[in-house]
């Protein structure tokens, strides 16, 4: 079977990335004959042809002068032993980007081998692009989380070609959504955010942003599906989907309507050839909204929670839930002390209802579940027994603790690891089982600059075979102990041993 991939679509642009063909002369082939009368387009077909374009033409003319071109550049240090990249060619490269695994792949990728002598660029500096769109006359501009994650510098480039140096860098890292300040002279243009719930699949869009680079660059396309959970993302919202082309650089423009107003955030591909495969994703513009707002307010954003893990209905499930449909999802854990338990929510409940908003999926539930005014009670109404049960809950705010539970922090390494296990190996498409999958990968840490990122395996530190977070944060003590740090990691392209000076 082969693998899908689902990539995040900020990229480094460095000297050979796309290349071009010449053609020479090419022998122009004449025709036999031309078309005849009965052939040509009727004019009331053309009349509506050139409709469309004039359309586009507009709505290209009205966006473009908000499009900016974003340049991410950090500092790295030379470590002692970087892994070679294992993850060129390998579906791996291209899996694993956004919320919660995260990295910026051609970045990183770039970096590595910039370290290592093999790419492009000043020695020590690593660079990303992706693209923006701006929403505040006086240096407001939104993007993706992850085309500015990590930056030390932040460099905004305008449709006319001036360049700014962002003054404030403001990011959620759950909805992948960022704003970016700069300080212009002059007022700048801008795009008016739409209303994704007012758009329909088969609705005509626009797709902005400098794809490899190639800056103010429009494609179109149409929304292909709403409400798209990402498998191999796991992820907790929902997307767009659409057809219209977006490459690595596109990651932050916008998705554009035929009013010329922004629906939603350029964000990833579904793609087996690294590039554009006809199916792509974008953050919906309500949430994009709700979170730049807060960002912009209070520099985070606060959600609100229920508590419960929940589980998406398919047939076999709720065949033995003994469920008349698949509707709504099931509950597979109730966290102690939370909203959700509080309110009598058991295991193997199904949520139908929150708000009185009908409860279709996993994605579904927690977006209008963070949304909710915390402090404020709802209702939520679940199927038990083959009866329809409505509770009280109140919603509380969504703690740390929680969003750090399934995903544990190492700080001397600067990764989040989890175990992996059967299943969570099936879901990411990772061969064999045990060890620690890594989810999360610092910029800044020593598990950047060895080459670990998310999907790698950690199997053995030292002579310490890794079964938990325990085991390695042990195996990493004794480590600094002897000043030296050796790991066994399981890649796609087979195992390897780093080593490098721990102290």
């Amino acid at each position: 079977m082969s693998l899908k991939r689902v990539s995040l679509l900020a990229s480094v642009v460095a000297a050979g990335i796309l290349g071009f063909v010449s053609l020479g002369s090419v022998n122009a082939v004449k025709a036999s004959g031309g078309l005849s009368a009965d052939e040509a387009p009727a004019p009331a077909e053309l009349a509506r042809a050139q409709e469309l374009s004039t359309a586009f033409r507009w709505v290209s003319k009205r966006t473009l002068p908000a499009i900016v071109s974003i340049r991410s550049v950090r500092k790295v240090t030379q470590p002692q032993q970087a892994m070679a990249d294992p993850f060129d060619g390998s579906p791996f490269g291209r899996q694993f980007g956004g919320t919660p695994f995260e990295d910026l792949f051609g970045d990183l990728r770039e970096r590595m081998r910039q370290q290592q002598g093999q790419g492009g660029g000043s020695p020590g500096i690593a660079t990303g692009e992706g693209s923006g769109f701006i929403i505040d006359s006086k240096g407001v501009v939104m993007t993706n989380a992850h085309v500015v994650r990590g930056a030390d510098e932040v460099i905004v480039s305008l449709a006319d070609g001036t360049d700014y140096k962002a003054t404030d860098v403001r990011s959620d890292e759950f909805a992948d959504v960022a704003v970016v300040r700069i300080k212009p002279d002059k007022a700048l243009p801008t795009i008016p955010l739409g209303d994704d719930a007012q758009v329909e699949i088969g609705d005509w869009v626009l797709a902005f942003g400098s794809p490899f680079g190639l800056d103010s660059t429009v494609t179109q396309g149409i929304i292909s599906a709403k409400s798209r959970g990402l498998k191999n993302l796991p992820s907790r919202q929902e997307f767009l989907q659409t057809d219209a082309a977006i490459n690595p650089g596109n990651s932050g423009g916008p998705l554009v309507n035929m009013r010329g107003e922004v629906i939603g955030i350029n964000t990833a591909i579904e793609t087996r050839s690294g590039g554009y495969d006809g199916i792509g994703f974008a953050v919906p513009v309500s949430l994009a909204r709700w979170v730049g707002d807060q960002l912009l307010t209070d520099g985070k954003v606060r959600r609100a929670y229920l508590g419960v893990t929940p589980e998406d209905l398919n047939t076999e499930l709720a065949g033995a839930l003994e469920l008349g449909s698949r509707r709504g999802v099931v509950v597979a854990e109730v966290r102690k002390n939370s909203p959700a338990d509080k309110a009598g929510v058991k295991v193997q409940d199904v949520i139908v209802r929150l708000n009185d908003r009908e409860i279709n999926s996993r994605q579904q539930l927690i977006a209008i579940a963070e949304r909710l005014k915390i402090g404020e009670s709802y209702g939520l109404v679940v199927m038990r027994d083959g009866k329809e049960v409505t509770l009280d809950v109140t919603a509380a705010e969504f703690p740390q603790e929680v969003a750090q539970a399934d995903s544990s922090e190492v700080g001397e390494l600067g990764v989040q690891v989890q175990p992996l296990t059967a299943e969570l190996a099936e879901q990411l498409e990772i061969e064999g089982e045990g060890g620690l999958v890594v989810t999360n990968v610092s910029r800044n840490g020593i598990g950047a600059r060895i080459g670990l990122r998310p999907g790698c395996v950690l199997v053995r530190v030292g002579k310490t075979d890794l079964k938990s977070l325990e085991d390695l944060q042990q195996g990493l003590a004794a480590a600094k102990e002897r000043g030296q740090l050796v790991l066994l990691v399981r890649t796609p392209n087979g195992t390897q041993l780093v080593s490098v000076p721990f102290n």
